[in-house]
């Protein structure tokens, strides 16, 4: 087994701050722009040769750390990059860094700030090089599963949205409807159970699409907002900030799942699931409920104007057909959503160990086999 010794930080590996790039002095290119919020562009310099693997500097993001697979990119000053990684491998470099907690180091007075100079002397336990990339290549396994499962969900995205726009674009039995017609908003309510046990989706969980599937949790504890009852085949979506398309259909038969308040639940009544959550993704949806939000500060649509979205609806022959073919791609990404949430946590289960050098890499392979 691989002796595992103690370094400095600055041992393992060269810090730097970013480089300064204006909106202004962007140029499309093929060189991702990262900062401390991940990839926020493409420019036609990347001054940095990849990987890249860059920690947040300020705020929330203060010590989290991002690693892209890319020939060169640009870091910003939002962000201390990796710029020698004195030959050690720059995944397990990541693993460690995501193992560290920085938080402590702040030389900020006002904003929470990480400097390199901080952080220099922190100590840290690496193995051998040769480990460390055998650690590596367990971690990125799984990583890789997760990857195929996420483009299958973009790959059923683009096609039922393909085929919905052909069908519409088609059937001369098209016709326009409220949304009220073809489906009920916010149809179950929930009381809290004392001493029960649930599982709460909020807004700050759901993105386009997709869920940030939430742990179970304790009644006594959840927020007052926790009260939207949800069923499977029913589209959530948050009814505050519009324009961030914070919507999902729920596939999962989970009694414990809750949502918050902040959400119309949109239930399917006369046309299949599929069909109610793609026709709610569309642009002109998503417009119209930016033109009837209310407030500026905190824009929210009232439930009952989802009642009165005009929608488009084809034929029942067309509607069938459409179904026929949606549902099941839906029931395919969402099978590997669910399969990817086991191997992320099988992933966060085995990496402190592996960091750490509790349990060996053999071992950790078997139960990745098992898995992938």
């Amino acid at each position: 087994m691989s002796k595992w010794r103690q370094r400095r930080l600055e041992e393992v590996v060269q810090l730097k701050r970013g480089f300064d790039l204006a909106a202004r002095d962007r140029r499309p290119g093929t060189f991702p722009v990262v900062g401390s919020a991940g990839v926020s562009g493409w420019h036609d310099e990347g001054p940095v040769p990849g990987p890249a693997l860059v920690l947040g500097r300020a705020g929330a993001s203060m010590g989290v750390a991002s690693y892209y697979e890319t020939e060169r990119y640009w870091p910003l000053n939002t962000a201390l990059f990796v710029e020698d990684f004195k030959g050690n491998d720059p995944r397990f470099v990541f693993h460690l860094f995501q193992a560290l907690d920085l938080t402590g180091f702040n030389s900020g007075s006002v904003q929470p700030m990480l400097n390199r100079n901080y952080i220099r002397n922190v100590i840290v336990r690496i193995p051998d090089v040769g480990e460390q990339r055998n650690i590596s290549i367990v971690i990125k396994a799984l990583h890789d599963k997760i990857a195929v499962n996420d483009r299958i969900t973009v790959t059923v995205d683009d096609l039922a949205s393909t085929l919905l726009e052909g069908i519409l674009t088609s059937d001369p039995d098209t016709t326009s409807v409220s949304l009220g017609d073809i489906a009920t908003v916010n149809q179950r309510k929930i009381s809290p159970v004392a001493g029960g046990r649930l599982r709460y989706i909020d807004i700050s969980s759901v993105s386009v699409g997709n869920v940030d599937w939430p742990e179970v949790g304790s009644w006594d504890e959840a927020p007052g907002r926790a009260r939207r009852g949800v069923s499977p085949g029913d589209t959530i979506w948050s009814t505050v900030r519009p324009n961030r398309k914070s919507f999902a259909i729920i596939l999962d038969d989970d009694p414990q799942l809750v949502v918050s308040t902040g959400f119309a639940v949109l239930s399917p009544a006369k046309v299949g699931s599929a069909f109610l959550y793609e026709v709610t993704k569309r642009d002109e949806f998503v417009q119209y409920l930016e033109n009837v939000a209310e407030g500026s500060a905190y824009p929210a649509v009232r439930a009952e104007r989802f009642d009165k979205a005009i929608v488009p609806l084809p034929s029942p022959e067309r509607l069938q057909n459409f179904e026929s073919i949606a549902m099941p791609l839906r029931q395919r990404a969402h099978a590997a959503a669910v399969e990817s949430r086991s191997l992320a946590a099988l992933r966060d289960t085995l990496l402190p160990k592996l960091m750490s050098g509790q349990i060996r890499v053999r071992d950790a392979e078997k139960v990745v086999e098992g898995a992938v």
